[in-house]
């Protein structure tokens, strides 16, 4: 019984860190867009993000006493996370200059689809041609929102916009499935603290080395860049800490709202309309993924209700 509670409690402590994540990271990159549109460049916000992000572990970690040293083989699995969330924060920032950011998150989360798809091949869970046919949904509401527009459909800014949340969604999704093995052996904030020393050290060389940085031109433009760097730290440590608690194929579930929250946030925020079949066709893309991942739940055991 005491099992049983504490794995409800998890479940929903779990969740509700999902959600969280999930509305913090689509403010985040709402407040990103109108950073960039007030003089800010995706390198200077990436260099902010990494380094907030870097300290706030170092004090985490320091004020829970916890011990820093692993073994060597978890220190290179952790840098290698850190080079796939790395590679997923400038694709995804990259892509809201092309694209709205409603669409852009919307092609960003079909990485549970890819995470699903993992469990079918990896026998976590049973293939079914009824899952298939929800995948094609899917895409279908995809396809739908983006061709929505006239706009979306005019020259290659546009799918190199697609084309870069799409490799950031790959990204995503294998750094998620990769860090459910190394929380297995590892706290998540001892994980994450390696992680973003790899992340400071890639942007930090980018920043000084191969780009220019700028920065914005007003306060509301700084406002804007602080918020998003906030709620960005706020979202990553709520999604570890959600695919600690309920793993990553129920996070992704939960998390897959974010296209929701985009929507609203890019009209409040941003004032970035979307049509009626964008609208559409993102809420069927929404529904299908989190049917799928329903339908795609990892397999368990008869006792394990008892």
């Amino acid at each position: 019984m005491c099992d049983t509670e504490l794995t409800r409690q998890r479940f929903w402590l779990g969740s509700a860190a999902a959600l969280m994540s999930a509305v913090s990271f689509s403010s985040n990159v709402a407040l990103s867009k109108l950073a960039y549109d007030f003089g800010t460049n995706l390198h200077a916000l990436n260099l902010i993000r990494a380094s907030v992000f870097l300290g706030c572990l170092i004090v985490a970690v320091w004020l829970s006493g916890s011990q820093v040293s692993i073994k060597r083989a978890e220190i290179y699995r952790c840098l290698i996370l850190g080079v796939l969330l790395c590679a997923e924060m400038y694709l995804l920032l990259a892509s809201i200059l092309f694209i709205p950011v409603a669409l852009a998150i919307l092609v960003f989360y079909t990485y549970p689809i890819m995470i699903a798809l993992w469990t079918w091949r990896s026998g976590q869970s049973d293939f079914s041609y009824f899952g298939l046919g929800v995948i094609a949904l899917a895409f279908m509401g995809l396809i739908i929102a983006l061709t929505g527009s006239d706009s979306l459909l005019a020259g290659w800014d546009v799918r190199y916009g697609i084309a870069l949340a799409l490799i950031a969604a790959i990204c995503l999704a294998a750094l998620l499935l990769l860090s459910e093995r190394v929380l297995e052996r590892l706290p998540a904030k001892i994980m994450m603290l390696y992680m973003l020393l790899s992340v400071t050290a890639v942007v930090g060389f980018v920043s000084l080395f191969i780009v220019e940085l700028t920065w914005p031109t007003s306060p509301v433009g700084w406002l804007a860049l602080c918020g998003s760097v906030v709620l960005y730290v706020t979202a990553t440590l709520l999604l570890f800490k959600a695919v600690d608690l309920v793993g990553s194929l129920q996070t992704a579930i939960i998390d897959n709202t974010a296209p929701v929250w985009a929507m609203i946030l890019g009209v409040i925020v941003l004032g970035q309309w979307l049509t009626a079949q964008q609208v559409m066709g993102a809420s069927v893309t929404v529904v299908a993924v989190m049917l799928l991942q329903w339908i795609a739940r990892p397999k368990t055991s008869v006792g394990a209700a008892d």
